[in-house]
């Protein structure tokens, strides 16, 4: 087999990194689930545009000839450094930012110079924040500037189409699918309950975050008599859908980390709805264990799936969760919430910004789609689908 080539075109526009993880949803008809993830990681996709000209662009198609159906060392365009000084020939560190990017140790990365042809691969043999330590030593000079990139074996996702824009100019679109696992830290977040982690992560309010509380319907119809519909469930198993808008390296990272947690559809986190869904109307004592509400109709109603635990968010930013396990009306227009729990610390009504339900809620897809504007700029649109709250 012959050796993998590094892809070292440059790339324009929008950057498309996909995971897609895989699931296997077994359910039964009451809403309750049996999640097993089939895959150790995610498996990885970037796809990227580019334009070539003169001697570029006969490069690029003579090593698409040569190795289209091959691997390639493919960077992390998203990942991009630069040497912040000349590196000599030699040199067994290469100082880079690396945190929040793909570097690992015994992983490779790539020096890039003007051209396509200008370029070193080194292994890495140990990362740290501000530089990577090399297993072997560089064998040449690099000015500073030259870019610094982490890279992993890959290979093209079928073919491109290069375009003849120009006799001499090629516009050009490629998808690499990643053929070695592309390890990321998996963590949802500081915030839990009940044991499972709590979605803080702030949505993208330019966008409506919308939700419907679909149900699943079991429906007989002899085609005589009206039709018998039947709610197996009890209860919505609502969508939601989030738009996020991640301003940095460092939050796209840790959005990672969160979808590496939540593995396709296999995990369950809690989603807060992020609406005024109840308005505190009374202050609230040390060690209270009750909240007093304007009245929505929860005293009506047996407690339902989905309405049953709280979100609680200070003006402070202290936030709280509870599980209402009574409600009884107090008046015409206030109602009393039974807590699961004393609130240590009172707060005044006026202390309070927002009263949200928690839902607790999977992904409804095993592929995400980040999209990549430029090195610290992506966007991501995740859909969740309400599960059985019996945690």
């Amino acid at each position: 087999m012959a050796d993998p080539v590094a892809w070292t075109f440059a790339c324009g526009g929008e950057i498309v990194e996909q995971l897609d993880a895989l699931t296997d949803v077994l359910p039964a008809e009451n809403g309750v689930e049996q999640r097993r993830g089939l895959r150790l990681s995610p498996r990885t996709t970037l796809e990227f545009s580019g334009l070539e000209e003169g001697a570029a662009r006969r490069h690029l198609e003579h090593l698409l000839h040569a190795n289209g159906a091959g691997r390639w060392w493919v960077p992390f365009p998203m990942d991009r450094g630069a040497l912040p000084e000349p590196l000599a020939a030699g040199a067994t560190a290469v100082p880079v930012d690396t945190r929040w990017r793909h570097y690992r140790a015994g992983g490779r990365a790539l020096l890039l110079g003007a051209t396509p042809r200008d370029y070193e691969l080194v292994d890495v043999d140990e990362v740290a924040s501000d530089a990577l330590t090399l297993a072997e030593p560089t064998v040449r000079d690099w000015p500073a500037g030259t870019a610094v990139l982490p890279v992993a074996l890959a290979r093209l996702d079928g073919m491109p189409s290069l375009s003849r824009f120009t006799s001499d100019a090629v516009p050009y679109q490629v998808r690499f699918l990643f053929e070695e696992p592309v390890d990321w830290p998996a963590t949802a977040g500081a915030a839990e309950y009940r044991d499972v982690p709590v979605l803080e992560v702030a949505p993208d309010w330019g966008d409506d975050p919308a939700w419907t509380p679909e149900r699943q319907f079991v429906e007989e119809d002899n085609g005589t008599a009206p039709p018998a519909r039947f709610d197996p469930q009890g209860g919505p198993r609502g969508l939601a859908m989030r738009n996020y808008t991640l301003l940095s390296m460092e939050q796209a990272a840790a959005f990672r980390s969160l979808l590496y947690a939540l593995d396709g559809r296999r995990c369950p986190i809690w989603l807060p709805s992020l609406a005024g869904d109840l308005q505190v109307v009374a202050n609230v004592s040390n060690g209270a264990t009750t909240l007093d509400v304007g009245w929505t109709g929860l005293s009506a109603w047996p407690l339902a799936q989905g309405r049953r635990d709280l979100r609680i968010q200070l003006r402070s930013g202290t936030v709280l969760y509870r599980r209402i396990t009574a409600a009884t009306a107090v008046g015409d227009d206030v109602e009393r919430l039974t807590l699961d729990a004393a609130i240590g610390t009172g707060f005044t009504a006026a202390q309070v910004a927002l009263v949200s339900f928690l839902v607790p809620v999977r992904q409804e897809a095993d592929a995400v789609v980040l999209r990549w504007w430029s090195h610290g700029t992506a966007s991501a649109q995740l859909s969740f689908r309400g599960l059985r709250d019996g945690l």
